[in-house]
C-alpha cells in the first residue's frame, strides 16, 4: 500500500509537470480587441456609396499632363464609378495624419482627428481607383506614430495601438463584406499605417481563405515596411499564401513600394516596425516575424526595374493655376525610377529628378518636409504619387486576368 501510495503520487507528480512544460511550450496568443466603432452607420465612413452626399461622386477624376512650359499637352480621361457596381469594390485605409499626438503607444480617437484634412488627403492619394468601382474608405483610430516607431517602449506596448486601430479596420472591413460585397472583387489599397493595417487583414482573413483570396485582385500597400521572406518566393513572411505579384497581369497578390532618393543610401530597417512584433504573431496578424540575419527584403520591380526608366508622377492639380481647374495633373519626362538593392534587406524604388534647368514645374520632392524620424531622402510621404500611374496600369491589366 505504502509503495503504491508513492507511486500514485509520484505519477500524479509527474503528469503536473508535463502539463505546466506543455502550456510553456504553447505561444502567447494575444486576442484582438472587439471595435467600439459602429460601422452600420455612414456617418464612421469617409467615403461610402450609401451615403446621401458621396463628394468623390462629384470629383473629377481626368488628369491634365502638363509639360515643361507649364501648358498642358493632353489630358487623360479617367471614368468615376465610385457608385457604379462594376463588379469590383476598393477598400481604401488611410496613413496617419495627427495634430499633436500623444508620444505614446496607443490610438486617437475619431473625435480628437482632422476628419476634413484626411478626407482631402484621401482624394489626393487614393481617389484615382474609383475608376474600378464602388470606393470604401472608413474612419478609424489612429495608432500614434509612437506604436510604430518609439524605440523607447517594447514591443508589447507598441503592439496596444496596433490591435485596437487594426480591430476598427477589421470591423469595418467585415461590416462592408457582410453587407455589401455581394460576390464582387476586392481591391485593398493604403498608405503607411493603412497599408500596415491592411497587411494585418491580408493575414488575418484572406491568407487562409481561399474564397476570400479568390476575390482578391490586389493588395497595394504602398510605403509600409517590409515584404521579407527567406527565399525568392516572397511567401512565408507577412503572409504565408499571399505573397508580391510576379508578372503584372496577376491577381491575389500584393503590390509593396517604398520611394527613396536615387542619390542617397537606403537607411536600415526599423526594427520597431510591426513585422518584428511578436505579439502581433500570436494575435494571427503576421505569419513570421521579420529575422533580418537570414530573410531577404522584397519590393515591386515590374514596372521599375534595375535599370532606370520614366516615372509618371500624379499629383494633386487644385493648388496650381496652371492646372485650369483639373483635380489632378501629371508630370512627364521629370523623374526616372528604378528597383535598388544595396544588400539583402536594403532595397527600395529610387527616384532621380532628371528635368532640365529651363523646367517651370514644380519639384515636389525636393526638400520634403518629413517627420524626424524619417532619413532625408526618404521619399515616404510621396510614394502614391510617384507610384500611382505604374499601379494602376498593372490592375488594368489584372481586371482583364480576374473579372
Amino acid at each position: 500500500m505504502k509503495y503504491l501510495l508513492t507511486f500514485l503520487l509520484l505519477f500524479f507528480f509527474l503528469s503536473c509537470s508535463s502539463d505546466q512544460d506543455v502550456q510553456q511550450l504553447e505561444p502567447n496568443v494575444v486576442e484582438i480587441p472587439v471595435s467600439t466603432i459602429d460601422y452600420n452607420s455612414i456617418d464612421n465612413w469617409y467615403f461610402h456609396p450609401n451615403q446621401s452626399f458621396n463628394f468623390l461622386e462629384t470629383y473629377d477624376l481626368d488628369i491634365a499632363v502638363i509639360d515643361e512650359n507649364l501648358s498642358i499637352s493632353s489630358n487623360i480621361e479617367i471614368s468615376n464609378n465610385v457608385t457604379v457596381n462594376t463588379c469590383i469594390d476598393v477598400f481604401w485605409v488611410h496613413p496617419t495624419h495627427l495634430n499633436n499626438p500623444p508620444r505614446v503607444p496607443g490610438t486617437v480617437s475619431i473625435d480628437n482627428q482632422d476628419t476634413n484634412f484626411i478626407g482631402l488627403s484621401i482624394l489626393a492619394q487614393g481617389a484615382l481607383l474609383a475608376k474600378y468601382g464602388r470606393f470604401y474608405a472608413p474612419k478609424y483610430r489612429q495608432a500614434t506614430p509612437a506604436s510604430f516607431l518609439s524605440p523607447f517602449h517594447t514591443e508589447e506596448e507598441r503592439a496596444v495601438g496596433l490591435l485596437e486601430a487594426y480591430s476598427d479596420i477589421k470591423a469595418s472591413f467585415q461590416n462592408y463584406l457582410d453587407n455589401h460585397n455581394n460576390g464582387n472583387k476586392i481591391i485593398l489599397a493604403g498608405h503607411s499605417q493603412g497599408a500596415f493595417l491592411l497587411a494585418m487583414l491580408v493575414r488575418d482573413l484572406f491568407d487562409t481563405n481561399p474564397e476570400l483570396r479568390e476575390k482578391l485582385v490586389t493588395a497595394a500597400l504602398g510605403g509600409m515596411g517590409y515584404v521579407y521572406s527567406s527565399d525568392n518566393s516572397t511567401l512565408g513572411g507577412w503572409w504565408q499564401n499571399i505573397g508580391l505579384c510576379k508578372v503584372t497581369s496577376e491577381c491575389g497578390c500584393v503590390h509593396f513600394w517604398r520611394s527613396y532618393e536615387n542619390d542617397l543610401a537606403i537607411p536600415e530597417p526599423n526594427p520597431t516596425l510591426p513585422s518584428y512584433s511578436e505579439t502581433l504573431k500570436n494575435s494571427g496578424l503576421v505569419f513570421r516575424t521579420t529575422d533580418e540575419n537570414n530573410d531577404t527584403f522584397f519590393q515591386d520591380n515590374l514596372i521599375f526595374d534595375t535599370q532606370s526608366s520614366p516615372l509618371r508622377y500624379i499629383t494633386p492639380g487644385i493648388r496650381y493655376n496652371f492646372s485650369n481647374g483639373a483635380n489632378f495633373v501629371a508630370f512627364d519626362n521629370m523623374y526616372t525610377g528604378r528597383f535598388k538593392r544595396e544588400s539583402a534587406i536594403k532595397t527600395g524604388l529610387a527616384v532621380d529628378y532628371i528635368a532640365n534647368s529651363t523646367d517651370q514645374r514644380p519639384n515636389e520632392l525636393e526638400n520634403l518636409v518629413n517627420p524626424s524620424s524619417f532619413h532625408v531622402g526618404d521619399y515616404h510621404i510621396r510614394d502614391y504619387h510617384i507610384y500611382i500611374w505604374a499601379l494602376l496600369q498593372q490592375i488594368d491589366e489584372k481586371i482583364n486576368t480576374c473579372l
